[in-house]
């Protein structure tokens, strides 16, 4: 496997690359690290402000500057990630356009999220939400507590296509580990225009279907050698749901989310669901996205 790890030398990083080196180890998987600096702005000046050429060549000294001093620093964290292969890039650009840019290649992209206050929370734009976003690649967002194993792992399951490709990368991925993988399909409180007694009766048959199908998919856990256990619960969304299992559960470590995207379009948001759980959990998230 090969993994794309983009840092930015903040508080996260660190964090962030012991969890890199976990899942490396366990695959013998190849790291790539990436640092963006941004790019030095000139203004075009009056030719009264004085701008010369020589101004020109110190704004592309300092940029070049900047670019070893990051070199030097990322080096420091090859040593730490060895014996692994690693890789070293360093590019100029805004953060999340060059990750969108440069993860065709890669298995799955790491990525770091900050701490935020309410108003940020509220607002889009980190780099991470923007690459999560727009992202064709699986992506592990570190969030909360960083995961020192992985010992539990919460799969959001609405028995879709991309429900099942989520679920298949995250066993492939997770299989080293050997976690208790648990189960989760929501069913959304809608209020369906029939008559209350065949109502009843068509909820019924499809909650049996579904409960075969979720079984099925149980067993073949097991039989992959993974402790496994499957719930069906109600509530009004299938991220309220996913919240609230998570408040009774809190020693999850992980959250595996399907998100449907479509290969037609250069970019595709990201589902309202994962979009949505993204910005408000606290615990650290595998988003994988099928196209179609």
């Amino acid at each position: 496997m090969k993994f794309l790890a983009p840092v930015d030398f903040t508080e996260i990083t660190n964090p962030l690359i012991r969890v890199v080196k976990l899942f490396a180890q366990a695959h013998n998987a190849e790291v790539h690290l990436l640092h963006t600096v941004s790019p030095v702005l000139y203004l075009p000046y009056p030719e009264s402000f004085g701008m010369s050429t020589v101004d020109l060549e110190l704004l592309a000294e300092l940029q070049e500057r900047k670019k070893e001093e990051a070199k030097e620093r990322l080096k420091g964290l090859v040593e730490f990630l060895k014996p692994l292969e690693v890789e070293i890039l360093v590019e100029i650009g805004e953060p999340a356009e060059v990750v969108l840019e440069k993860e065709e290649t890669y298995d799955l992209v790491f990525m770091g999220s900050h701490k935020k206050g309410l108003v940020e929370r509220i607002l889009v734009g980190s780099t991470t939400e923007k690459v999560v976003k727009y992202s064709k690649k699986p992506v592990f967002v570190l969030k909360g507590k960083e995961p020192e194993g992985i010992k539990k792992v919460l799969i959001g399951y609405d028995l879709s296509e991309h429900a099942r490709k989520a679920l298949e990368f995250a066993v492939n991925l997770l299989k080293p580990f050997s976690p208790h993988i648990i189960l989760l399909h929501v069913e959304e409180t809608i209020e369906l225009p029939l008559v209350e007694g065949i109502r009843d009766v068509l909820s019924e048959k499809y909650r049996e279907e579904k409960l075969k199908h979720i079984e099925k998919i149980k067993d073949w856990l097991r039989e992959s050698g993974f402790v496994a256990s499957a719930y069906i619960l109600e509530d009004k969304s299938p991220a309220d749901g996913i919240r609230n299992f998570l408040k009774e559960n809190p020693d999850i470590d992980i959250v595996v989310l399907g998100s449907r995207g479509l290969s037609g379009f250069k970019r595709v948001l990201l589902g309202s669901t994962s979009s949505e759980l993204l910005r408000s959990l606290e615990v650290s998230l595998i988003i994988h996205r099928s196209l179609e």
